[in-house]
């Protein structure tokens, strides 16, 4: 499918609907300038006929942006006071959020669904959006609301992760859902400035799961050396169990099953990439589900040193080695932010767990969605992982990688859970 499916687009802004932001600075911090380049993107596929209009989703926004002010802002940089240093902030001026309307008249919402190639949802139903390059004027978020031809519809989300990660833009839809649905909003999980987390002491030197790059300018966008792709493998109880049962702790290591979904992956890189380029993973996990920064992530590092490891090896590895680096990127961001840029996503073999994420409460007027997808935009070539909660599958594991890679990858992970 080369031509796009959609058509009638229209582009309509959102604002709060009263003065919030008051125009006052949000600075960013180190965790949120190593995530600067990133972006969430998430498609939520209804098949029953949508029962809202888009005035109905405007005017539940509208008290939505008043709680989650900076979401409206705009990106600025401290140009009024030279001495400054160059480190961009938002703006909370009210700027609003974007509404895409769109249409799809050629599949229903079970034929898309059906479609080989999974990559096709963030490509068409989720609007293209990156920061730049008009910092002024960009949007950090952009909401897209797609209509089939069954009266099925999607509603697909471009979040800038510089607002927070997977679990903060899942919390920003589940809030809104509940709005439409006539619920007042929950206790809202940004608090007015991020509160400091403390991290377990890392060794000195730079921190090895962010890379540094030039800087992008205003345009926030990686680029990369190859083409990049996504699949998603769903996997079923059983295959879980079997994979569980066959592959048992080592050396009183006890480990998850979001630990050998890991290792599976990361076993299967190994064999297609050669050792040396698999020897160093970043693994990505929250410290609390309490608030919504970026701060509250963990960023980790796990080294494998042995040259012939297995599955369950990897698996104990990652349970019991993980290394934090929280410490080593702030310290590594602070001295050189000015003239460089980071990221975070794909600088080594990425693992991002989704456990505190429960993408599945999302619902409108009592209808959940028949299927979510969640995936990371702006990635490094190593690729990254993200292993999703169970929810209508016993796991999903959703990837991005290089697309010469994913066939081999494919054929790789079959071989090892069937």
């Amino acid at each position: 499918m080369e031509a796009s499916p959609v058509t009638n687009v229209r582009i309509s802004s959102v604002v709060p609907a009263s003065v919030t932001g008051q125009n006052k600075p949000r600075q960013l911090t180190t965790m949120d300038l190593a995530m600067k380049l990133h972006y969430v993107r998430a498609v939520y596929f209804f098949k029953g006929t949508c029962s809202f209009t888009i005035a109905d989703l405007k005017s539940n926004m509208f008290p939505l942006l008043q709680s989650y002010y900076h979401v409206s802002g705009r990106i600025r940089m401290p140009d009024n006071d030279p001495s400054a240093p160059a480190i961009p902030y938002i703006r909370c001026n009210d700027s609003g959020i974007r509404i895409v309307e769109a249409k799809v008249e050629e599949f229903t919402v079970e034929k898309w669904l059906n479609l080989d190639d999974r990559s096709i949802d963030h490509r068409f139903l989720v609007y293209d959006h990156v920061i730049g390059p008009d910092l002024n004027f960009s949007p950090l978020v952009f909401l897209q609301i797609t209509q089939f031809k069954c009266g099925g519809f999607s509603i697909g989300l471009s979040w800038a992760h510089i607002l927070g990660d997977v679990f903060s833009a899942s919390t920003f839809m589940k809030t809104l859902g509940q709005l439409m649905s006539g619920h007042g909003p929950p206790k809202l999980l940004y608090p007015k400035t991020p509160e400091p987390t403390p991290h377990a002491r890392d060794r000195d030197g730079e921190a090895i799961s962010i890379k540094k790059i030039e800087s992008v300018g205003e345009y926030w966008l990686l680029s990369n050396k190859c083409k990049m792709g996504r699949y998603i493998f769903n996997l079923s109880h059983d295959q879980i169990d079997r994979l569980m049962a066959k592959d048992t702790a080592q050396d009183d290591q006890p480990f998850s099953e979001v630990d050998i979904l890991y290792a599976v992956i990361w076993r299967s890189l190994v064999k297609i990439r050669g050792e040396s380029e698999t020897n160093v993973i970043t693994v990505c996990d929250r410290k609390k589900s309490s608030t919504c920064w970026n701060d509250d992530l963990v960023i980790s590092v796990v080294e494998r040193k042995n040259e012939k490891i297995g599955i369950s090896e990897l698996s104990a590895l990652i349970a019991g080695r993980k290394r934090e680096e929280n410490v080593a990127i702030k310290r590594m961001i602070e001295q050189d932010r000015e003239s460089s840029d980071f990221f975070t996503y794909g600088a080594n073999l990425t693992f991002v767990n989704l456990e505190m994420v429960n993408m599945w409460e999302f619902e409108i007027k009592g209808e959940k969605p028949d299927f979510v997808n969640y995936t990371i935009h702006g990635v490094g070539d190593k690729g990254v992982v993200l292993v999703y909660p169970k929810g209508k599958f016993a796991r999903s594991v959703s990837v991005v990688m290089p697309e010469g890679e994913l066939a081999k990858l494919k054929d790789e992970v079959i071989n090892i859970i069937m």
